[in-house]
């Protein structure tokens, strides 16, 4: 058998000097403090890019609004009046002698020797039959036409 002249390995401890571990101490607090310094300045430069690329630039204020004081008094009362039909207004158109003319009126139709037949409302041109009148046509008044669309006492349509 043959014989081994190695001897077992012990290892024996260290002990470290003060000054050593001192200077362990430091190092390390001294690499914290630039890992923290460098992830603040990282942050930093990240928060301020995305609000420089993000933001607009900046508008002007809006003017401000001006105010101005005015009197206001009462409002006068509108009175409205009817509008006045084709007869009414030839009625009061003066005739070639001069004079006013007068214009004779049968049952709701006034005639006038001058223009074609004017219908004083549309229940005298419904029951002369002339009625729905369209515009061109003998007859027509833009205050008959209740919507303006060219048709004069149109049937009501339900």
């Amino acid at each position: 058998m043959a014989m081994s002249f190695k001897k077992p390995f012990r290892a024996v401890p260290v002990r470290l000097s003060p000054a050593y571990l001192a200077r362990q101490r430091r190092d390390a607090r001294m690499t914290l403090a630039l890992r923290l310094l460098a992830v603040l300045a990282v942050g930093l430069v990240a928060a301020l890019s995305l609000h420089w690329f993000r933001s607009e630039p900046a508008a002007p204020p809006p003017p401000e609004p001006v105010i101005v004081e005015a009197r206001i008094g009462t409002p006068e009362p509108v009175v409205r009046e009817r509008p006045m039909s084709a007869a009414e207004l030839d009625a009061q158109q003066p005739s070639a002698g001069g004079g006013h003319a007068t214009v004779p009126v049968e049952g709701g139709i006034v005639r006038n020797q001058a223009t074609a037949t004017v219908f004083r409302d549309c229940r005298a041109a419904w029951a002369a039959g002339a009625a729905p009148i369209y515009r061109g046509q003998p007859g027509y008044d833009v205050s008959m036409d209740g919507d303006l669309d060219g048709i004069a006492c149109e049937p009501v349509r339900r």
